[in-house]
This record gives C-alpha cells, sequence and structure tokens, in this order.
C-alpha cells in the first residue's frame, strides 16, 4: 500500500527479509497512483528502495574486497609471488630445450607423466608488415593498386548525416520513408531518486569487486 503524502516516517520505510504479505515488497502494480500527493509517496518509497539496495550492494562489495584481501595476504605469505615467477621461468627453459629437442620426437608433441608439451600452428592472422606500413589503413592503397580483389567495398547508412538532415529540416520523412527509413525521436519516462547516484556507484562498486 502506498503511505500518505505527508507520512514519510521511518517505519514506514523498514525494509523486512521474508515476512508475509504486510512485509513483503509489492511486485503487483495496484495503479493507485491518482495525485500529486500521490506520486510524492511513491518517489519516497522509491528512495528509500534505492537506499536500501545500494546499502546492500555496498556491503556485498566490501565484504568481497575483505575475503579477497584475506585471500592475497595468505597467498603472498605462503610465496604466491614465488611461484608465479618461477612458473614463467619454467616456460621460458622449457620452450628453450623443446627448440632443439623438439626435432628428436615421433610427434609435434610429447607426453609426460604430467601433462603435454610441443608446438601447434596458431589459426592464420592477416598482420601488417610495419616496415612497409603502420596500419591496414595505409595497406588500403597499396592492396587496391596490386589486389583489388581484396578490398571490402563497404556500404551503410550514414546515420549521423540524416540525423543532421532532419535538424535542419533539409530531407523530409516522406522522402526517408521511400527508402525504408526514419527519424524516430519520442519521450522517455525517467525516475532518478535522490539516491540513484549512491545505488550507481554502489553497483560500479560491486562490479569491480
Amino acid at each position: 500500500m502506498i503511505i500518505g503524502a505527508n507520512d514519510y516516517s521511518p517505519e514506514n520505510f523498514k525494509f523486512h527479509k521474508g515476512g508475509d504479505k504486510k512485509t513483503m515488497a509489492r511486485v503487483k502494480p495496484k495503479n493507485s497512483i491518482k495525485t500529486k500527493e500521490a506520486a510524492i509517496a511513491a518517489m519516497a518509497r522509491l528512495n528509500q528502495i534505492d537506499t536500501q539496495l545500494a546499502g546492500w550492494d555496498m556491503d556485498e562489495a566490501e565484504d568481497i574486497a575483505l575475503v579477497r584481501e584475506e585471500h592475497h595476504i595468505t597467498q603472498k605469505k605462503a610465496g604466491r609471488i614465488g611461484y608465479e615467477a618461477e612458473k614463467a621461468l619454467l616456460l621460458k627453459e622449457l620452450e628453450a630445450w623443446a627448440e632443439e629437442a623438439s626435432a628428436t620426437w615421433p610427434k609435434r608433441t610429447m607426453d609426460t607423466p604430467f601433462g603435454k608439451l610441443g608446438y601447434r600452428k596458431t589459426t592464420p592472422a592477416v598482420k601488417v608488415i610495419k616496415r612497409i606500413v603502420k596500419s591496414f589503413a595505409d595497406a588500403v592503397d597499396l592492396a587496391m593498386l596490386h589486389f583489388p580483389q581484396f578490398v571490402r567495398k563497404v556500404f551503410e547508412i550514414d546515420k549521423e548525416a540524416i540525423l543532421a538532415a532532419d535538424r535542419e529540416g533539409e530531407i523530409a520523412s516522406e522522402e526517408l520513408a521511400r527508402c525504408g527509413l526514419m527519424v524516430d525521436q519520442k519521450d522517455e519516462f525517467w525516475v532518478e531518486t535522490t539516491a540513484s547516484k549512491d545505488l550507481d556507484e554502489a553497483a560500479k562498486k560491486l562490479k569491480c569487486a
């Protein structure tokens, strides 16, 4: 039930875990907002909900950060940095050894009781030769000269140009419609509570946790 417009006391905004129908969050619309006062009351409720959601997200992010820090400290004490450095060193040493030893292998891989190592082809990829061109964009002119069949001709709708022409009144909607296009702009309803920024910040912090 939406509270009265003038009744914003904390008792009316209590949140409960679980609970009966009287305390659980309402999930079905009642379409009961008929006046400005009722709209203000609904905004008050939205603001309280955003505050609660932000609080939960911040608590979760802080808990995750604490657990991660505990693991970081524990692993550091146990020598994780040394393990990672040794792993990188062993990989380099194995690769250096395999460059010569692989010539004696019956196949491109070698099996050991602890896993496999060897060589495999990477996925073919077209790359630029830096001493000739700096980027693919620079290579286009040369490719057009020698191998035009390898240059894509891409046609696409210039949306920015259409929007600019529409703003200047240089094109009619009927003309665009002949191309199956239209400029669409409509009113979009939005709500921003005073706690919205807190909720956004909490969501970002949780995402990065």
